[in-house]
């Protein structure tokens, strides 16, 4: 059987239940017709010119990313933006979009849980608890053994393919129990919570100078991975549960992970 934009909504949605996104996100289903017919998908973190332009070329029907394509209110759509382009580009092809942002960071089996199985953390916890079925923000668990700073740092950026990972404490540190959040969940709250639950090391993406001054201020050292590399599994991982739940139900539709590459920092003459 064939599926609509409404079957793919609803299956995002067991998954990451929209209720649990932050207030202030604009996610869910932002462009297109909820009965329309998808027979290809493309799965992508952002919905950029980039990927608008490779979902028109493989002929997709709609995209599901992470990030939501309009995040403020929009006064107009016109092509005087780069917004307006692409929005206009989308309907004209009639392209549905989907964005499952907060709501998956939150969810079990989400971006914070993605994240945290490339380090092998166990006994893992919420780091930002929710008062909801849903377990929360962020994650914090134990290393398999003792690491130095540096070398986790190191991990951190082959793991997850990412050269330009910084780090800020002392480089010789031991650090056992980690803290995590994907994306760039880099506030003062974050740290202290992190702090609070005995992490030794703290990694997100976004870190800004004074935030990491106060982050040694209080004895925590920290790992920026990037915001882009620490969400990046997002794509094959949603490609991998709808295809799982398509294949429950019998569906046939192609999903396809996109080959566009979000990341925007590289590190010096390493750029890939």
């Amino acid at each position: 059987m064939s599926v609509s934009m409404e079957w793919i909504i609803r299956k995002v949605e067991e998954h990451a239940p929209p209720q649990a996104a932050l207030p202030w996100d604009n996610q869910g289903f932002l462009v297109g017709e909820e009965l329309k017919e998808v027979k290809r998908l493309l799965v992508a973190l952002d919905c950029t010119d980039d990927v608008v332009d490779e979902a028109a070329i493989i002929n997709a029907d709609a995209i599901l990313t992470h990030h939501p394509i309009i995040m403020s209110p929009v006064k107009d759509i016109t092509s005087r933006t780069n917004l307006g382009r692409r929005l206009i580009k989308l309907i004209r092809a009639g392209i549905s979009v989907y964005c499952a942002h907060t709501s998956l960071d939150m969810a079990s089996c989400g971006t914070n849980d993605w994240l945290a199985s490339y380090f092998d953390l166990v006994g893992l916890k919420p780091l930002m608890p929710l008062d909801s079925e849903e377990p929360g923000l962020g994650r914090a668990g134990l290393l398999p053994e003792p690491i130095k700073l540096k070398d986790l740092a190191a991990l951190a950026s082959k793991r997850l393919d990412a050269d330009a990972v910084r780090f800020v404490g002392n480089p010789e540190a031991i650090v056992r129990k980690m803290g995590l959040c994907a994306g760039g969940a880099s506030g003062s709250r974050y740290f202290r919570e992190a702090k609070r639950q005995g992490c030794d090391v703290y990694m997100t993406g976004d870190i800004k100078y004074h935030e990491a001054q106060g982050a040694l201020e209080i004895g925590l050292n920290l790992i920026d991975a990037t915001h882009y590399a620490s969400e990046a599994a997002m794509v094959l991982k949603m490609k991998s549960f709808l295809l799982e739940q398509a294949r429950k139900e019998g569906a046939a539709f192609e999903i396809i992970a996109s080959k566009s590459k979000g990341q925007v920092f590289f590190a010096a003459g390493e750029a890939k």
